[in-house]
């Protein structure tokens, strides 16, 4: 079939009603998850670098938060020595290897009946025991039987130190029907733009959990861009207009996982058909953009990482 690129004005009309997408998403819900979807604010090891005022509103808009062991340390700097505040924020959890905990954080954390669980094993990544740990918060009884039981004396709140969690999840997953599960939204501060080696370790799980737990809709929000999976087989991606003014500047179709073919687009600057895409062939879209009025349409043959620019200085005043 013909490749096609068609360049579009500014802003055009996408009719959403004669689209059949498979899969949507909404931009702010990305930040802003609805009520009765279980939300989690995952942070994790790197700077926390986004306005203070955007950080406290996130935070309260989430259910569960969870730092991923040295992201402790760094929520503890960010609140800048202010106990009145810090207290205010404390996590849920802090789980890890804890290597990278420092004790005075530790300690901190301890003394206000934060849940800190070591995992000590080298076989898997602290995201990967957090992601475990968010799902048996929100679907495993015998979980919270473990962490909440205050005549629990045993060390660790009697989860084994070496791989208790994962054995706990997997012994979980064997009765859980996935398709029955409440979503997750996962946002997750840091991540990406640090070590080399864990920004790619964070893209790969984008693409894990939605093969291994797909009730987890997992986003990353760096200070310049949310980063997500488009499935494929088409996905509709809406916003308010003011939003995506304001808020939302330009955006890329990332094959990072495999190449692929863009099917069609509708609603973005350059407009693409039947589009093979691949990072080794150096056919990207990169430096695009939404100009959909409320939405835009993307259909690819396999899933693709989009990353979208965001104002971070304009988020505050939408959520």
């Amino acid at each position: 079939m013909t490749e096609e690129c068609i360049e579009n004005p500014e802003r055009i009309d996408v009719n959403a009603d004669l689209i059949k997408a498979r899969n949507e998403t909404n931009l702010k819900e990305l930040i802003h998850p609805n009520e009765g979807n279980n939300s989690t604010l995952l942070i994790l090891n790197q700077k926390i670098d986004i306005p203070r005022s955007l950080f406290y509103k996130i935070w309260k808009l989430h259910d569960l938060k969870v730092c991923a062991d040295g992201a402790a340390n760094r929520l503890y700097d960010y609140l800048n020595d202010n106990e009145t505040i810090r207290v205010k924020y404390l996590p849920d959890y802090i789980i890890g290897d804890l290597d990278s905990l420092s004790d005075k954080v530790f300690n901190y954390y301890k003394k206000n009946r934060v849940i800190i669980i070591k995992q000590t094993t080298q076989y898997s990544t602290d995201f990967t025991k957090c992601v475990n740990l968010i799902s048996l918060h929100f679907n495993s009884p015998k979980f919270h039987a473990l962490i909440s039981n205050e005549d629990n004396c045993q060390p660790n709140h009697g989860i084994e130190l070496e791989k208790g969690i994962h054995t706990l999840y997997n012994n979980m997953t064997k009765s859980l029907v996935f398709s029955e599960v409440t979503p997750i939204s996962l946002l997750a501060l840091g991540g990406i733009g640090g070590r080399f080696d864990q920004t790619v370790h964070s893209i790969t799980q984008l693409y894990t959990l939605s093969k291994s737990a797909s009730y987890f809709k997992l986003c990353y929000m760096t200070p310049t861009d949310l980063i997500f999976l488009i499935k494929k087989n088409g996905t509709l991606i809406e916003y308010d207009p003011r939003f995506r003014n304001s808020c939302i500047g330009n955006c890329g179709l990332l094959p990072i996982g495999e190449a692929t073919v863009i099917k069609e687009t509708r609603g973005l600057k350059w407009d693409i058909k039947n589009w093979p895409t691949s990072i080794v062939d150096g056919r990207v879209s990169s430096s695009n953009r939404f100009v959909g009025q409320k939405c835009c349409f993307i259909d690819t043959e396999h899933d693709i990482v989009l990353n979208v620019e965001i104002f971070v200085d304009k988020l505050i005043d939408f959520l």
